[in-house]
């Protein structure tokens, strides 16, 4: 036990060993035993502790060095119940609590060290919670609390493949619950229990084909409710690691040695199997997006497994587009396989121009791997002084024996795509550029003695590759997995073909490098949803509103007057007001967010591009302001705009943008499609987001925020004797300029592009309070503060006979401020 003693209080920090006595009812044994101790114990201590309160001794709490443990293990009202997590573990709540909007269940992350103890970051209540009601998310997640026996495990797992049959209704809580149901069955196949009957051998497929349709199914998700389920609970690390370890325990089952006479089983139609070879040690799991190899190199060699494209697949090949995940509707029904040997050449393989991946354990690998086991037991043997008696007793002596070794087994899976193998975070991640191979030999570790070699066929060819594999390890306390490059390097290379040698037993792939950005739901909506979340919708909507009430004051003062109308300042406000307008109903029609089952995906493509290009063209017409300001405060003299400006500037700000956005639309349209229909909107994606939008924008932003610098500057810097402004009266005048300026150049924007990558609500609150209210902003500077605009107003609203009359002061009101030469024309 240690302390920490400040000031007449104690701080203790204990890391629990000792007899803890018993505590609690029947609700704490149904958590696990590792925990139940732990739990018991800080029962215990913070009831002993509270109890020594008193004049030199003030109890602060108890912490773990290892996990944050549940304050309850009853659900009140109003709040969730917590099972225990480990330090920097992100954890949901052990009742059902989802988030409508998000489609994840609240998380709390245990935070701290191990100096001070963990401790829970937040307590999300239940008000959080949807009221809408899942059956298929409610049924996933009592499978994934339940302690599940045998009797059940084949429906349960049939259950959670219907589940993922139709992608398009799957959220990300249903990937997780499905995860962690995974994560609770390996103790249900270990090697020693009895799964199935042993001569019940279809029994026992159906196990490997239910875990390797869930895997295929995964990669028929859509990416993004992939990404957002990952990111937030790691889940498709735990996926992964679940099935590998189910995977892993049946192989070396004893009924799967009945299996292994050369079967291949195709799991998308219940009991078909061929028999290409028999008695070979082998037997294969076909599904549309997942293939899975046992063997057992004793038998017939068998080490490895390659895939190869068929004349079919290689024309489908070639027509990709660069986007290795646009394969939507493919998948390995069109290539064929090849088992491969422990004495296989390696550069013979490679000449093959149809292998798509593969990879094998070579000769000397496993040679190597059985030097090391006998190596091994030799130095136990003279090490252990009890074999050595027991080696001199008379033969009729029973003799202790040594552990039985584990019986060799190579498992191959080869995966379609990427889709449980993402980074989640933002900016530049490593991406796949061809499919993905897994080889693992359950029961010897994941170091190899030698390397293994990996076949790789890129689809990017553009784009530099690399030799890696995937790390469970996160990069930081916010990310989980990732692809590194570590003992992993290039051998020889064919074309596109590429020959990689690695170390390390785990899942391959030919990586390049990729911009992401975890988009969120609806435009600018948090990856976990809060009660921020309300907050930001509601200013935005009512600043949206407020700006489309400023463009129609401008466009009715524009059509009540055409004098008004016809100045030069006028025509160009227009302008930039009905791009304004046109972005403000698109979202208020709901828009971009639009149910995608309620349009095609021509309707969606064409939303987003327009709504990219009217983006473009209000941050166009922004951009010609700026010009005019900057030569109207900074140059001054001279001609301030070229002739036929207005003609040339409505060109350039109507048609540039057309020209961009056709482009990307041509090149491929489904860059403006939802990723999917919780999460994503029809927007510009990929290339066109980051080259087609943010970097016009960001360009235009950086020129404008220029000549604000600069125009504000000559402002502030006016000398005193060339104006006959009172100093107050100077001192209002510059600083509303500088508001005016700053929403007509766009400047707001700014916050929203700090914003990117990032969960803290500041800027968002900056970029919702400033961005929408554009509009209205306009209305004030060019219409309520404009002497000419408000004297036409007011000589129209003298004829309504509901108006008093009165004198007519403003009948002879200056179209210029009296009190200043900063006035709101452009």
């Amino acid at each position: 036990m240690r302390g920490l003693a400040a000031d007449r209080s104690m701080l203790l920090r204990i890391r629990y060993s000792f007899q803890v006595y018993p505590y609690g009812s029947s609700i704490i044994d149904k958590l696990p035993a590792q925990y139940l101790d732990y739990y018991q114990m800080h029962k215990s201590l913070t009831t002993a502790l509270e109890s020594l309160n008193g004049e030199g001794f003030r109890f602060l709490g108890t912490n773990s060095t290892e996990y944050c443990l549940p304050e309850s293990l009853q659900l009140v009202p109003g709040k969730n119940v917590w099972w225990p997590a480990r330090l920097g573990e992100t954890v949901a709540p052990r009742n059902l609590c989802l988030i409508e909007l998000s489609g994840l269940p609240v998380t709390r992350r245990c935070t701290g060290d191990y100096l001070y103890g963990c401790a829970w970051d937040w307590n999300p209540g239940s008000d959080l919670c949807s009221n809408q009601k899942r059956p298929t998310t409610d049924l996933l997640y009592r499978y994934s609390v339940s302690q599940l026996n045998q009797s059940v495990l084949g429906d349960v797992l049939h259950k959670a493949c219907d589940v993922l049959t139709v992608p398009e209704v799957v959220i990300p809580a249903d990937l997780f619950y499905i995860s962690k149901m995974l994560e609770n069955m390996p103790t249900l196949f270990e090697p020693d229990a009895t799964v199935a009957d042993e001569r019940d051998e279809p029994g026992r497929h159906s196990y490997f084909c239910n875990i390797s349709n869930i895997l295929s199914r995964v990669m028929y998700l859509n990416e993004t409710t992939v990404v957002l389920s990952q990111r937030a609970l790691n889940t498709t690390n735990i996926l992964l690691d679940a099935t590998e370890t189910i995977v892993n325990q049946l192989a070396l089952a004893n009924g799967t040695d009945a299996m292994m006479q050369g079967d291949q089983y195709d799991c998308q139609t219940p009991g078909a199997v061929q028999q290409l070879r028999r008695n070979d040690g082998t037997v294969l799991f076909r599904t549309s997006r997942l293939i899975v190899l046992i063997a057992d190199p004793a038998v017939a060699n068998v080490t490895g497994l390659a895939l190869f494209r068929t004349s079919k697949s290689r024309s489908e090949s070639d027509d990709l587009s660069d986007d290795l995940n646009d394969d939507v509707q493919e998948d390995f029904n069109d290539y064929s396989l090849r088992y491969l040997y422990m004495n296989q050449s390696i550069e013979s393989l490679l000449a093959e121009s149809d292998l798509e991946i593969g990879s094998f354990i070579p000769q000397y690998v496993i040679e190597s791997l059985d030097e090391l086991n006998d190596a091994f037991a030799t130095s136990e043997e003279e090490e252990d002084p009890d074999f050595v008696e027991a080696s001199t007793t008379p033969v009729s002596e029973p003799q202790s024996s040594l552990p039985t070794p584990t019986p060799l087994r190579i498992i191959v899976t080869v995966y379609y795509n990427d889709h449980a193998f993402r980074e989640t975070k933002n900016g530049t991640i490593a991406r796949p550029i061809s499919k993905i191979i897994s080889v693992n030999m359950p029961g010897y570790g994941s170091r190899m003695p030698d390397e293994i070699p990996i076949y790789t066929r890129e689809h990017k060819q553009d784009r530099p590759g690399r030799c890696g594999y995937w790390s469970f390890e996160a990069d930081n306390s916010t990310e989980f997995g990732h692809w590194s490059y570590d003992e992993c390097r290039l051998l020889n290379s064919s074309g596109t073909l590429s020959l990689c040698g690695c170390f390390h037993l785990t899942s391959f792939s030919r990586l390049t490098k990729d911009i992401q950005m975890v988009e969120t739901v609806s435009v600018s909506q948090k990856l976990i949803a809060d009660k921020g979340t309300l907050a930001l919708d509601i200013i935005t909507a009512i600043g949206c509103s407020l700006s489309l009430l400023g463009v129609l004051g401008i466009f009715a003062t524009a059509v009540l007057f055409p004098a008004w109308r016809a100045k030069a300042s006028s025509k160009i406000l227009l302008q930039l007001s009905c791009a304004i307008a046109i972005e403000m109903i698109i979202i208020f029609l709901e828009g971009p967010d639009i149910d995608q089952n309620r349009i095609s995906q021509i309707e969606c493509a064409l939303l987003g591009a327009i709504f990219h290009y009217i983006i473009l063209v209000t941050f166009m017409w922004m951009l010609i302001t700026a010009y005019l300001q900057f030569m109207r405060y900074v140059k001054v003299l001279g001609q301030l705009r070229p002739a036929h400006f207005i003609l040339k500037a409505t060109v350039c700000c109507w048609g540039g943008p057309l020209l961009i956005v056709s482009l990307f639309l041509s090149l491929d349209y489904t860059l403006y499609l939802k990723r999917d229909n919780l999460s994503d909107i029809c927007y510009p994606h990929g290339t066109a987001l980051w080259y087609g939008l943010l970097l016009p924008i960001g360009m235009i932003i950086f020129i404008n925020l220029i000549s604000f610098v600069i125009v504000m500057y000559h402002i502030f810097t006016i000398p005193n004797n060339l104006t006959k402004t009172a100093d107050h009266a100077m001192t209002l005048a510059q600083l509303r300029l500088s508001v005016f300026l700053f929403f007509l150049l766009g400047l707001p924007w700014i916050f929203g592009m700090l914003t990117t990558g990032t969960e803290d609500k500041l800027f968002a609150y900056l970029f919702c309070l400033t961005a929408p209210v554009q509009g209205f902003v306009l209305f004030v500077y060019f219409v309520l503060m404009d002497p000419t605009a408000r004297r036409f107003w007011y000589r129209k609203l003298q004829r309504l006979p509901c108006v008093t009359r009165k004198d007519k002061q403003l009948d002879g009101e200056q179209t210029t401020s009296p009190n200043t030469s900063f006035n709101t024309y452009l």
